[in-house]
Formats: structure tokens, C-alpha cells, sequence
């Protein structure tokens, strides 16, 4: 069930007093958050329920948010204003009760035009004595500064007072880029760095304007927005680790400062110096780690950033754009257009809080959905600026005008409290926000009909067909009912789109006797004959309900059950083409035989399908004793493990490799009649009953039966085992590929249906000789060959018996290998079963060492072949004639007779450029080089990069010295 966000009636928390006018307009109130810390090596800083608020020409306020309660406030000159937040850290010492608040807040005076960072100090002593210092800098850079944070408190023993000190940094970044270190403790200045470091990838000549700034830890960055890759991060001597060495890193985000409307923005990421380095005055030591482009262009924006869940979000005019990172860099996930928007707030990765000038909402940006709302107090036209959103407490902060207000925010109570705020896809069905329509329509293109398109597929759901068909089955029926096969035949060839052949003038028999019998079997031999397509792709399309048709009159369904044993699938046309047609087309499904006889099969329930895959290819073969037209179905009907083992199990009996009284033999499948045979009759059958036979005629004739009997069984086999004709070969080989590809448990259950344990074991051996048969346990390298030199087999083919075989083990189950004995003892075998599996593992095992060497052949002959390729193309390239000042010459190319290298591979040369993202080339510095370098060289030797090679990439020659040294 869908469950939504809820956000409660919006309630002023506290109102602030009224800013005085800067030079450039009208007073603002700039709030920023407050962070606290315990003393500890494993302390962090964490987020405090409460907020800085500065107000120009007034003072700097802090307030707690749950209570609505003022905490401290500081004072400032009249004509001081603040140019960005405030930052508050409040330390507390895990030994003593003292606490100490650290508050900084930068200004510029409007009079003078002096730009000052002044520090607020409180410190609370174990007694409740309050003790207030303030500090102050003038810095003088040319843009004011738009960000104060303090990196990670470090925390020192005070061996006088016996007593925890703090000891931490104040980081600035002015507007132009220019980053200052001071001192927490007196604003002394550390280090100054220049903007030099962003403007590297902005265009030259433009300056640079820092639109967004924070701070994070190294673990942070490296886990959140490079997936855990840490190799950017080579530049400190330490690894880095969350619970160890985790230094300050700083996210910018910047434009040229010289733009249109629209800019291009890049991504900055900056490691601070560490404790180490920060002791060293005066000296810069900011390293630039990464820097990337953002992919879209937008004029005024607002940023947030997740550094933990690697997520960017910007909001500009009324568009939310969402950015996850993929290796450092910023890639477009989601937009979201909400014109109106003013400010946001990041509740969680699928929730966002956007507030207009009337409302505040909660979108899903991943889903683009609206998920709450709520309307705000009609005010004095003022927009709401959200500011912070408190998780723990479920309560965003917003300054609307000179008012602080607060919104509680109810998430769902059956999710756990760390997905409260998470949207799921179920919140946003019916509640998606509407697209808005592209400006510019597609051009009209004039595209030629389709062929495919340009008729309807069959069994079109009209009157007029339906009324046509309803005639044409009725037709049919007429037909089969007058026992008219041609007429019948004509009408379906018409249906299924199959043209019939000229019909031939036949000779008069002038010898055939003229009965009743004879007139019916010829107009059973003049059914016309059908042209059969070349392929079976080539069958075209037909209606569904003629092919029902056609298997409902061409078999029969017996629903009776008073004989248990009675099959329930019969033949009754079995001479006729559009048997042929069902078979060779691939419509005897088990889908298409239940629904043409969905009526009568009702009484079998769920069985039904093992019913008919147990006797289709019992009918097929029994129609067709040569089993041509059970290999044809075999090759064209998608099929279930049901139909495959059955037709396995049959052409085994043939082949009478089933040591089974229930298979079926060979001799019944061949002298067994036909289901709609016509009986004739004979002179004995027409004498009278009362005739007696002697002994010595029923002898004879007993003799007789049997030699005609063998006499079928011989032409039989000699038309089906003969190389031109190697029909059950093919059919085996279709129902081993088909039933290895079925899933491996429904044909595990249906080995163990329809086959007994000593049918199975059969089977494997059959497996077992194809193995042996196709080479697979002949050694590669042997050097002696068979005389017989037979086609090479599939290389798929291993694969096929392995799958098999594991299933035929399977299907066996451990119940059935603890008594195999006793199967073996059936047969009149001398050996037990652990004589046979043991020649079964050894036939694996050979196969498998056959498989190692066909691996080891074939790396080291495509080993060659590349190498080959390689040294012939570079050959070609050398013999090519080069021209010189002088005139035009041919190069003399001398080949060396030497061995081959070890590992077969040649010396590729090291480009001196390479391609950035978005195609642009760049050259590539002495770092890369070096690593390639490396990575071509093993680790005992040396090598160097020499000034010859570095100067040729300004002199444009390709070539590269590496002087190496073992």
C-alpha cells in the first residue's frame, strides 16, 4: 500500500529584528549552521539543533531550534554588514565540563570598505562562569569572502592545566578564489593561496567566481563520489582511512567570471594542508586533486551537496537538476521542473522539499512526483528561503521575510527510521508531475510503405471474417464427412497459404481389379499434392483457429476411462498432407493441441500436458514406423521435456539399446496397423468359419507370417541405418540439443517419470559412446591417428553430453546408485557399481585433460597469429619508401633471423597525447608517460625518461627515448 510523506501547518520559530540597508540595496539575514565536538582521537563533528543568524548592522544571533530559545548573541558596528554565513563550532572537553564556542563571521564596513573576519569566543567553566574574547583579521583580498568553515579540531594536552585544548584551522575562500588559513584560537594567518589553482581549467582571461563551497573528509569524498577508488589521493604520504589518517578536503564549485547569462561551471576538489604542513608559515600548499566540467549550463544557481551519497543537486530558474558521480565525474541523473521554486532542501536521495512563494512541497525527483504539500500564510509577497533540515527531529528550517519559521515534517511509521523520508516507486503512482511539451515539432519525413504493416495479421476479429469462417470450417466438415480428402485438402492448402502442384495424367492399370475397395484406395492416392516451401521460415502466417481446426480433425481425443491403459491421442488422417503441414510448420504445441481439444481435456486437470507429451510422439511414430516425420517434429516444434524423453525413449527401442520390458520393440512399432486402415477381404477371410486347418497348413503359414515378418524388420532397418539415410542419428541429436537447453530440474523430474533406473543408465552409456565416438577422451597431441577419418564433431557438443550426463545422475538419485548392483546382476553383468562409476570417472577425467590441452593449443597458436599480424603490419610500414630532401629513396630493411621474444609481443610506442572527455587532445605530462612506461617494464628494471624525449613533443617527432639500465 502507498504510503506518503506528510508535512504539517508551517509556525514562526522566532522573529528577527529588521537588517539596516547595505551600499548596494536593501539589509539581508545570512544564517549559518553550528557544528559541535567532544575531545577524543576518534571524535567528528557533528550537526547541532541549532543556528547562526547574522543581520547586517545588527548582531550575530544563535538560537536552538527545538526550544525557540536565544542562546548568546554578538554585536557589530552599524555600517558593518556580512558579505556570507556565519560559522559556529562549539568544543566541549571529554575530561572536564568546560566548553568553549567558537563563532566567526566575516564583514566589510560600508564606510571604509575594510573587509574583516572576527572571531566570538565563549568559554563556560565547570562553575557556569562565562568568558568572552573576540579576535579580529583584516584581510586584503579583492572580492569578499563567501565561505568560513574550520577543519577537523585536533585536540592537545595542556600539561599545566592538565587539561584538553583544542587546536584547529579557519579556512576563508574569497570570491575570486583566494583561500586564507587562520589560526581558530587568535585569526593568525597561516597561509594564503592564489586563485591560480581553479583558474586552470576555466578559459583564460575570464577570472573565476566561487559559486559554492564545502568542506568534507578525504573518506567522505573518496567512498560518496569516486566509488571507493582512491588513486587521485596518492598525493598524501598516508593511506587514507575513516577511522585513521582522514584529512580536510574542500568541493567547489566555480564559473569564469567574465560570462554570459548562461555559464559553464566546473567541479573543484582541493586537499588542505595536514597538521604537518599547516605549521609551515607562509608557504602555499593547496594541491588541486580533480576538477571536471558540470554538464549543463545555467544562469543564478543554488547548490547542495551529499558528499556521503555522491549526489549534486543545482536549482536554476525553476529547474531542479540532480547529478550522481561515476569516478569523480558529474553525470546528469534527473531533472525536475518546477517553475516556481524558489529554495530547497535535501531530505533524503528520492525526497526533496521545495518551497514557492505560497507553499511548501515534497517532490521525488527520481520518480518526478509529488508526494505532499502544504500552503503557507499569505504574506507581505515575500519568497521563503530554506535553510537547514534537522533529520533527527524531522523539522526544516526557512527564513520567510524578517521570521524564522519551522515545518515538521511526518514520514511514513511502518518504514524504519533511517528510510523515513525515502520515497518509494508505489508513493508515486497517479501523482506524477505533468512534462512540459517541446517548443519545436519534428520535421515531416516521408517514409515508403511497409510490407509488413501494409495488410492485417491473420484472424482479424471482423464480421465479415468471421462470418467467411464460420462458412469455410462448415464447408470443411462437409468434406471429411463425405470422405471427400481431396476436397478437404484443397480447402485447407487455401487457408494456409500453400500452393498445390500441376496434377499429373497417371496411367490406367488396366490389371486392377474393379471393386468397391480398389475405387476407394484410388481416390485416396489421388489427394493432391502440396508444394512445400525450401524453408520453414518461408511458412506464412495464419490464423490460430485454422490451425485448431486442422489438429482437431486430423486427431482425435478419447475421453473414455474404462480402459486405464488406452491411449487418449489417436490419428485418424494419417495419409494426409495437412498432417504433414501440422508437423513440418511446428504447430503440434501442447498449447495448440489443448486448445483445440480444450472441451474434452477438462477431466484430466493438471496432467494434461504429460498426457500429450507422452503420446504425440507415440502417434507420430506410430503413424510413420520409419520415424521421419518424429525427427521432422523433433526439428521444427518448440518442445517440453515431456515430448524429448519420450522420443528419446523410443528411438532408443529401436535402436534396442533399452534393456526394458516397457519400451516398446522395434517389431511392434513397424507391424503394428494403422489406426484408420480399411481391412480387406481376403479369400481365407471369406471362407466359411466351420473350416478347419491340419496341422501341417497352420505350420506353414505360421512360417510363412514370420518370414514376412522378418522380411519387413530387414528392408525396415536397411532403409533407416543406411549413411545416405541416418534418420534417427539426426532425430537423437535434435532431442539432445533441445533437452539440454530445458531447465535442469523439470527434466530431472521428468527423466524420473518416464523412465525407469535402468532406462536411464542406458542412456548414459548411449552418452558415453558419443563421447567416446565424437573424440572428446582422444588425446590431441597423440601421434598416432585412426584410419577412419570421420567429420569433426561440434565443439559444442562436450557441452551438451556434460549437461546430460549431470541430469541422468541426477535423475538416478543417490536411492538408485545404492542399488545399482542389483540392476547390474539384472543385466548378467560380472561387474558392480563401483566398477562402473569408476570407467566413468576415468572417461571424464579423460575428456576433461582432452579439453586442457585444446585450451593450451589454442593460446599458443593465437598467441602466434597475433604476434604474427603484428610484426607483419610493422614490417609493411618499415619496407614502405620514405622521401628525403633530396630526392625519393627506398629503405633497405634487413630481418633478423633471431628467436621470438618471450610472450610474443611487440613494442608498442607510447602516444605523446591523448583524448579527454568530450574528444579533446590534449599532451600527455611526464606522470603518464612514466606509468606507461612502467607498466611495460618488469620490476627489476630501471628506467628513465630522458630531456631528448620530453623535447620532442614540442618539435613534433613521434618518437620517445627510454633509457633503461639492468
Amino acid at each position: 500500500m502507498a504510503t506518503t510523506l506528510q508535512i504539517h501547518k508551517p509556525y514562526v520559530l522566532k522573529a528577527l529584528s529588521h537588517p539596516l540597508d547595505r551600499p548596494d540595496g536593501p539589509g539581508k539575514h545570512t544564517i549559518g549552521e553550528v557544528y559541535g565536538q567532544v575531545s577524543g582521537p576518534a571524535s567528528k563533528k557533528r550537526k547541532r539543533s541549532e543556528l547562526a543568524v547574522a543581520i547586517d548592522g545588527d548582531s550575530v544571533h544563535l538560537y536552538d531550534i527545538p526550544s525557540a530559545q536565544a542562546i548568546t548573541s554578538y554585536l557589530v558596528p552599524p555600517q558593518a554588514y556580512f558579505t556570507c554565513a556565519p560559522y559556529s563550532l562549539r568544543w566541549r572537553s571529554a575530561t572536564s565540563k568546560t566548553a568553549s564556542r567558537y563563532t566567526y563571521a566575516s564583514t566589510q564596513d560600508s564606510l571604509s570598505a575594510k573587509k574583516e573576519i572576527k572571531l566570538f569566543k565563549d568559554v563556560v567553566a565547570e562553575a557556569g562562569n562565562t568568558t568572552s574574547t573576540t579576535a579580529t583579521y583584516v584581510h586584503r583580498c579583492a572580492k569578499p569572502v563567501v565561505h568560513l568553515s574550520a577543519t577537523s579540531v585536533r585536540t592537545s594536552r595542556d600539561t599545566l592545566t592538565n587539561q584538553d585544548t583544542p587546536a584547529h584551522d579557519v579556512i576563508a575562500v574569497a570570491a575570486d578564489g583566494t583561500l586564507i588559513s587562520l589560526a581558530g584560537e587568535t585569526l593568525t594567518e597561516k597561509w594564503q593561496s592564489s586563485p591560480s589553482i581553479l583558474t586552470q581549467e576555466l578559459p583564460s582571461n575570464t577570472g573565476c567566481h566561487v559559486d559554492f563551497v564545502q568542506p568534507a573528509l578525504a573518506a567522505d569524498v573518496i567512498d560518496g563520489m569516486f566509488g571507493g577508488k582512491n588513486e587521485l589521493f596518492g598525493v598524501f604520504q598516508e593511506k587514507i582511512h575513516r577511522q585513521g589518517f582522514n584529512p580536510d578536503i574542500l568541493v567547489l564549485v566555480t564559473s569564469p567570471e567574465k560570462s554570459e547569462s548562461t555559464r559553464q561551471r566546473y567541479l573543484h576538489i582541493l586537499a588542505l594542508p595536514t597538521e604537518r604542513a599547516s605549521q609551515q608559515v607562509n608557504q602555499q600548499n593547496v594541491i588541486p586533486i580533480f576538477a571536471a566540467p558540470l554538464p549543463t549550463k545555467t544562469g543564478a544557481a543554488k547548490f547542495q551537496l551529499d558528499v556521503r551519497s555522491g549526489t549534486l543537486q543545482e536549482l536554476a530558474e525553476g529547474v531542479l537538476y540532480t547529478y550522481a558521480f561515476n569516478g569523480g565525474i558529474p553525470r546528469l541523473e534527473n531533472k525536475l521542473e518546477v517553475p516556481e521554486m524558489t529554495s530547497f532542501l535535501r531530505l533524503s536521495k528520492t525526497s526533496v522539499l521545495a518551497a514557492t512563494a505560497d507553499s511548501l512541497t515534497i517532490y521525488n525527483p527520481v520518480y518526478r512526483s509529488l508526494q505532499a504539500t502544504a500552503p503557507l500564510e499569505v504574506g507581505e509577497g515575500a519568497s521563503c528561503e530554506l535553510v537547514t533540515y534537522l533529520a533527527s527531529r524531522e523539522i526544516a528550517v526557512g527564513l520567510r521575510g524578517t521570521s524564522l519559521i519551522a515545518v515538521q515534517i511526518e514520514a511514513p511509521k511502518a518504514r524504519t527510521s533511517k528510510r523515513r523520508a525515502e520515497g518509494l516507486l508505489a508513493d508515486s503512482i497517479r501523482r506524477g508531475l505533468p512534462r512540459a511539451q517541446p517548443t519545436q515539432k519534428r520535421g515531416h519525413i516521408e517514409l515508403p510503405p511497409s510490407a509488413i504493416l501494409a495488410e492485417a495479421l491473420p484472424g482479424t476479429m471482423t464480421e465479415e471474417y468471421l462470418a467467411q469462417l464460420a462458412a469455410d470450417t462448415a464447408k470443411a466438415d462437409e468434406y471429411l464427412n463425405a470422405n471427400n480428402l481431396k476436397g478437404f485438402e484443397e480447402l485447407l492448402a487455401g487457408q494456409f497459404k500453400i500452393q498445390l502442384k500441376a496434377k499429373k495424367e497417371k496411367k490406367e492399370n488396366k490389371d486392377k481389379k474393379v471393386n468397391s475397395t480398389t475405387e476407394d484406395k484410388t481416390e485416396t492416392l489421388d489427394l493432391p499434392e502440396w508444394s512445400w516451401p525450401s524453408k520453414r521460415s518461408d511458412y506464412p502466417q495464419v490464423d490460430r483457429r485454422w490451425v485448431f481446426y486442422a489438429i482437431s480433425r486430423v486427431f482425435s481425443w478419447n475421453s473414455s476411462s474404462e480402459n486405464p491403459k488406452a491411449t487418449h491421442l489417436s490419428c485418424r488422417l494419417a495419409e494426409s498432407s495437412v498432417l504433414n503441414y501440422l508437423v513440418d510448420a511446428g504447430h503440434l504445441t501442447i498449447s495448440n493441441i489443448k486448445s483445440a481439444f480444450k472441451e474434452k481435456i477438462r477431466e484430466l486437470g493438471d496432467q494434461v500436458d504429460n498426457v500429450i507429451g507422452e503420446e504425440l510422439p507415440a502417434v507420430l511414430v506410430e503413424v510413420d514406423p520409419a520415424m521421419e516425420l518424429l525427427v521432422v517434429y523433433l526439428s521444427s516444434t518448440q518442445t517440453s521435456p515431456s515430448e524429448l524423453v519420450t522420443s528419446i525413449k523410443l528411438i532408443l527401442s529401436s535402436l534396442d539399446l533399452l534393456n526394458s520390458a516397457s519400451a516398446p520393440k522395434l517389431q511392434e512399432l513397424v507391424l503394428r496397423p494403422s489406426p484408420n486402415a480399411t481391412t480387406t477381404s481376403s479369400e481365407a477371410d471369406k471362407q466359411p468359419e466351420d473350416t478347419e486347418m491340419t496341422d501341417d497348413d497352420a505350420a506353414i503359414t505360421k512360417q510363412l507370417d514370420q518370414a514376412e515378418q522378418e522380411l519387413q524388420l530387414t528392408e525396415y532397418l536397411a532403409a533407416t541405418t543406411s549413411s545416405r539415410y541416418p534418420l534417427r542419428a539426426r532425430g537423437l541429436s535434435a532431442a539432445f540439443s533441445k533437452l539440454s537447453a530445458c531447465p535442469s530440474l523439470p527434466t530431472v523430474q521428468t527423466l524420473r517419470r518416464l523412465l525407469t533406473t535402468e532406462e536411464i543408465v542406458c542412456l548414459m552409456n548411449v552418452l558415453r559412446n558419443e563421447m567416446i565416438k565424437d573424440g572428446w577422451t582422444t588425446s590431441y597431441v597423440a601421434d598416432e591417428l585412426p584410419e577412419e577419418e570421420q567429420e569433426a564433431p561440434p565443439d559444442g557438443s562436450i557441452k551438451l553430453i556434460a549437461d546430460l550426463l549431470s541430469r541422468c545422475i541426477d535423475a538416478v538419485g543417490l536411492g538408485g546408485w545404492m542399488g545399482f548392483d542389483a540392476v547390474l546382476a539384472s543385466w548378467g553383468s560380472q561387474q558392480d557399481a563401483a566398477e562402473f562409476l569408476n570407467y566413468f570417472q576415468n572417461e571424464v577425467s579423460v575428456a576433461l585433460e582432452g579439453l586442457n590441452e585444446t585450451v593450451r593449443l589454442q593460446g599458443m597458436i593465437g598467441e602466434a597469429t597475433n604476434y604474427a599480424k603484428r610484426a607483419n603490419t610493422l614490417l609493411s610500414a618499415a619496407a614502405k619508401p620514405k622521401a628525403s630532401s633530396e630526392g625519393e629513396g627506398t629503405a633497405v630493411v634487413q630481418l633478423s633471423a633471431g628467436p621470438l621474444p618471450l610472450g610474443l609481443k611487440t613494442e608498442e610506442k607510447i602516444g605523446l597525447e591523448r583524448v579527454r572527455g568530450g574528444g579533446e587532445i590534449v599532451q600527455r605530462s611526464m606522470r603518464q608517460i612514466g606509468m606507461f612506461v612502467s607498466k611495460k617494464r618488469r620490476g627489476y628494471e630501471v628506467h628513465r625518461i630522458s630531456e631528448e624525449g620530453l623535447l620532442s613533443k614540442g618539435s613534433g617527432r613521434p618518437s620517445l627515448v627510454v633509457q633503461e639500465a639492468l
